[in-house]
């Protein structure tokens, strides 16, 4: 949200009006990639730039083992973004949680297991009375292996409240069981007639 914010007053102070709308989306993009690499690197994932092919331009993703994250384009809504090269070539690594219908002559190999590529998406206002210095959303989705659709997309307050609920459920101690006593003592009732039981 930050870099939002400070996209928008860079933007403000530095262009008129009509290179605005250019440069604010230029100054979200590389505001949010630098923020992206360093919130990353950070928590202790792997941090990267690398080139776009064709050369040109650069993204950023981070990953931890076999699971890699990267961003998303900006855009007015949360559907998946720009079908890239490095966007396709990332998104192939989910092909195995889309599933196949083989055929009996088909020797298509089973596509690989072992990786998965998510994405943070961020999507902007869009209009003349928006808010521009605010993101409209923030989240985390795992695209499909052809970037058509998200197998799933869920906003960033969701993940964290999981997160939440599972702190605290790791930190809520558990109540000691109550041990109590039998202090009970057997007493025989007399009788009517004033002799023991």
């Amino acid at each position: 949200m930050a870099s939002f914010g400070q996209a928008h007053q860079i933007t403000n102070q530095r262009y008129e009006i009509p290179e605005r709308i250019a440069m604010l989306a230029q100054n979200r993009h590389a505001l949010l990639e630098a923020a992206f690499r360093r919130v990353a690197k950070a928590h202790g994932l792997d941090t990267h730039a690398s080139e776009t092919s064709p050369k040109g331009g650069s993204f950023s993703w981070a990953g931890m083992g076999s699971i890699y994250l990267l961003r998303g384009n900006i855009q007015s809504h949360c559907g998946t973004p720009r079908p890239t090269n490095f966007r396709r070539a990332w998104s192939s690594l989910n092909k195995w949680l889309s599933p196949l219908q083989y055929d009996l002559i088909d020797t298509t190999r089973e596509p690989s297991r072992d990786k998965l590529c998510g994405m943070l998406v961020v999507s902007a206002y869009k209009g003349r009375n928006a808010d521009l210095s605010m993101p409209a959303f923030i989240g985390l989705g795992i695209p499909s292996s052809d970037l058509s659709s998200w197998i799933v997309l869920e906003p960033i307050n969701k993940i964290l409240a999981l997160y939440h609920d599972m702190e605290t459920e790791k930190q809520t101690p558990r109540e000691a069981p109550i041990e109590i006593k039998d202090r009970a003592m057997p007493v025989l009732k007399k009788r009517p007639d004033g002799n023991g039981a």
